[in-house]
């Protein structure tokens, strides 16, 4: 019989891998296939997100543009991770164009899109248009048309164009609240708008308004607030020169008008509330704050010697205020102790604070007039709460320089980032 000759050991084995990896090449080949959506989009984004560059990228100096089309102004929108149980994927921070905003509030032909859910009443963003590099040199401020003006003393800095969005806060969902936090640099800035942006964190439909008193945003609060992941507006506003020079300042004034400005060319409904950065929050006033029509007072505690600034409240009717010192103000109130409409504020178009130290809240209440105090609405439960606390922190003085010849190479470096 004759005998055949059998393959050896090791070629078999050979052919066996070659036949292991035609097999797997295919099955990648299948899987690309079947992805190619997927991988165009995840390259795009990359793509994308080089282009425009995250906040930490973004020079100290820029401001950039603003929420919808109904105005000039110059600022930077950065919102928050999406919520996780809506199913949508997270948007980092970018510089937005102005142009490319749709000239109404609720212009839904923007190109993105938008989940929504009974349970959690917030919207959320994804972005497609294609960013642009322009970056504006000169100061903006709110323009008809949505370009650029001449600046004025709320509103300074550059501004950077990128890309168009959706806005975060809808009005349909549940009324918008606008906390308009003014803050400047100090050693107690950052845990303080960490304490007061961790607080947000649990408000639904809310948009944080920071402005800070400085000739441009700072990279550190930017970097803040996209980490905490409550949609905000990031503005500069300084403080005008000759304001500077007084033994008193009016601080926060210029930051405070320059939201003030912000929300008549961004915002059509909703309440705004001036939530300073030292203070504690109650979340139940927030969501007291919701359906406020015109002006509502509520009390401050931790105020002056009595402890507490509060109208007097009798059957329900405001029959004086209880504060600390009057100073011959006709509304002796905290800036924490009260509300306004966005819908009453447009229909006092010259509605501001005045630079006059002391008397900011009594000057811009004032300057709602004509307004009666049976208008006002009387929130904590007719004013018998306390629901916000001026919990201001120890005063700390400025950190010494490091020693880099002893502590260069170690940690203590990246610390004394977060000095000042």
């Amino acid at each position: 019989m004759q005998r055949r000759n059998r393959p050896l050991p090791f070629a078999a084995m050979l052919r066996s891998y070659k036949l292991y990896l035609m097999l797997l090449v295919s099955s990648i080949f299948f899987i690309v296939c079947q992805n190619q959506g997927s991988i165009t989009s995840l390259v795009s984004n990359v793509a994308a997100a080089s282009s425009s560059g995250a906040v930490d990228d973004l020079p100290p100096d820029v401001v950039a543009a603003p929420l919808r089309g109904l105005g000039g102004d110059g600022l930077e929108l950065l919102y928050g991770d999406s919520e996780p149980a809506l199913g949508a994927e997270k948007i980092r921070s970018r510089s937005l164009n102005f142009k490319d905003m749709p000239s109404k509030l609720n212009d839904r032909s923007s190109s993105t899109s938008a989940a929504t859910s009974s349970s959690a009443a917030t919207t959320t963003t994804t972005t497609t248009a294609k960013p642009t590099t322009t970056t504006k040199t000169a100061p903006p401020t709110g323009g008809t048309n949505g370009t650029p003006k001449s600046s004025d003393a709320g509103s300074m800095g550059r501004f950077e164009v990128d890309r168009s969005f959706r806005f975060p806060v809808d009005p349909k969902l549940l009324p918008p609240l606008y906390i308009i936090t003014p803050t400047y640099r100090r050693p107690e800035q950052i845990p303080e708008l960490t304490r007061l942006g961790y607080t947000l964190k649990h408000v639904q439909n809310v948009l944080w308004i920071v402005v800070e008193d400085s000739e441009n945003r700072t990279t550190t609060v930017a970097r803040l607030l996209e980490e905490i992941g409550v949609p905000f507006v990031q503005l500069a506003a300084p403080m005008p020169a000759q304001y500077r020079k007084q033994k008193v300042k009016p601080r926060g004034v210029s930051n405070r008008n320059r939201a003030l400005q912000w929300i008549r060319a961004n915002a059509t409904e909703g309440i705004l509330y001036f939530a300073d950065d030292d203070n504690t929050y109650n979340l139940k006033l927030f969501e007291q704050l919701r359906h406020v029509r015109k002006v509502a007072m509520f009390p401050v505690g931790l105020i002056s010697k009595y402890q507490v600034s509060s109208p007097i409240v009798k059957n329900g009717t405001i029959t004086g205020f209880y504060d600390g010192w009057l100073g011959g103000r006709k509304y002796p109130l905290d800036m924490a102790g009260f509300a306004v409409s966005v819908k009453f504020l447009h229909s006092r178009p010259k509605a501001q604070m005045p630079f006059k130290p002391g008397y900011e809240e009594d000057g811009f209440l004032r300057s709602l007039e004509p307004l009666e105090l049976k208008e006002v609405e009387l929130l904590a439960s007719n004013c018998t709460e306390i629901l916000t606390w001026h919990t201001q922190a120890r005063k700390n003085p400025s950190a010494p320089a490091l020693d880099r010849k002893k502590y260069g190479g170690t940690n203590l470096v990246q610390l004394t980032s977060w000095l000042v």
